[in-house]
C-alpha cells in the first residue's frame, strides 16, 4: 500500500481511536481527524469528498464512521474505499466479516493486521506491543477479554494506567472529578431488576465507561446493566445476551461482541426508554 496516496479518516474520541491515530502518525500515513464524538458519520462534518478529491488520495480508509451517502460519493471518484468497524447501526451490520459472517475483531486489531504491525515493528516504531494490543482486546470484549487473552493482574493495571493516558486529552480536569461524584450516587442508587442492575442519571455525564469500571474494580466479574443517561438521551443494555434481540426490535447500535446494545433517542426517532426496554427484557 502507496502510504503517500492513503489517507485515514478517524474521530480520535476514545482510546482505541486515539491509539490507531498514533500508529497512524508513526507510520506516516496521511489522517484526516473528525472532531465527532461518538456515534460520528461520515455524512456529518467536513466535506471529506472534496479533501480526498484535491489531494488526490487513491485509497482511502474509513475508521468506525459509517455514512452510506459519502462511502457513495468516494466510490464514485474512483478511490479504494476501505472500511475498519466492529459494530451493528441500524440496518447496518459491520460487525461481520461479509464473507464469512464470523465477528469481526476490534478496529485497532484490524489495523494493526492490515498494516502489518508485528510486535517487532511496534517496538522499532517506540510502542510497547502488549499495551497497544491490550486496547484493541479492551475495546473487543472489555477487561474480561483481557483476561481471557491472559493478560496478568499486573499487565491489566499496567495497561488501565497506560489507557487512562490516552483518554486524558478528552477529559476536562476541571469536572471529571464531579462526573465521577455523579456516576458514583447513581451506581448506589442503582435497582436490581430481572438479572440486571439498572442505573440512572439525570447528569450531563457519560455513564457507561465511568460504570464500568465500578463493576470491574467492585464486581470484578461481567455484570449485566440497563444504563438510562436521561440529560444526554441515552440508553444501554450491557453484558447481555439479549443485545441482538433489543437491536432487531429497535436499531441503535450493538458493541463489544454483540453484548452490549446502546440507543440515542435524537429528535425524529422514535423514543425508547427504559419502559420498552423491559419489555423486550421480560
Amino acid at each position: 500500500m502507496n502510504l503517500s496516496s492513503t489517507v485515514l479518516i478517524i474521530p480520535p474520541n476514545d482510546a482505541e481511536a486515539i491509539m490507531i491515530t498514533k500508529l497512524a502518525e508513526a507510520i506516516g500515513l496521511p489522517i484526516l481527524k473528525s472532531g465527532q464524538t461518538h456515534g460520528a458519520s461520515l455524512d456529518k462534518g467536513k466535506d471529506v469528498v472534496a479533501v480526498v478529491k484535491k489531494a488526490k488520495y487513491k485509497t482511502v480508509i474509513v475508521v468506525e464512521m459509517p455514512g452510506i451517502k459519502t462511502e457513495e460519493k468516494l466510490r464514485k471518484l474512483g478511490v479504494e474505499l476501505m472500511i475498519i468497524d466492529h459494530h451493528h447501526y441500524t440496518n447496518l451490520d459491520r460487525a461481520h466479516d461479509p464473507k464469512t459472517n464470523k465477528l469481526l475483531p476490534s478496529s485497532l486489531e484490524q489495523f494493526l493486521k492490515l498494516f502489518k504491525l508485528t510486535d517487532t515493528k511496534l517496538k522499532a516504531l517506540g510502542f510497547d506491543p502488549m499495551l497497544v494490543r491490550a486496547v484493541g482486546v479492551m475495546d473487543r470484549g472489555y477487561i474480561w477479554a483481557l483476561k481471557d487473552e491472559g493478560y496478568t493482574k499486573k499487565q491489566i493495571e499496567q495497561f488501565l494506567k497506560f489507557h487512562d493516558e490516552l483518554i486524558a486529552p478528552l477529559l476536562n480536569p476541571k469536572t471529571e472529578a464531579q462526573k465521577n461524584r455523579a456516576t458514583e450516587t447513581a451506581w448506589k442508587n442503582k435497582i436490581k431488576w430481572n438479572g440486571y442492575f439498572i442505573v440512572e442519571s439525570n447528569a450531563d455525564v457519560q455513564l457507561r465507561p465511568r460504570l464500568s469500571r465500578i463493576v470491574a474494580v467492585e464486581l470484578g466479574k461481567p455484570t449485566s446493566l440497563i444504563i438510562v443517561e436521561h440529560r444526554r438521551k441515552l440508553i444501554y443494555v450491557q453484558e447481555s445476551a439479549h443485545a441482538m434481540k433489543l437491536f432487531k426490535a429497535f436499531g441503535g447500535f450493538t458493541f463489544g461482541l454483540d453484548h452490549n446494545w446502546g440507543y440515542h433517542n435524537e429528535p425524529g426517532k422514535k423514543h425508547i426508554g427504559l419502559k420498552e426496554v423491559k419489555k423486550i427484557l421480560e
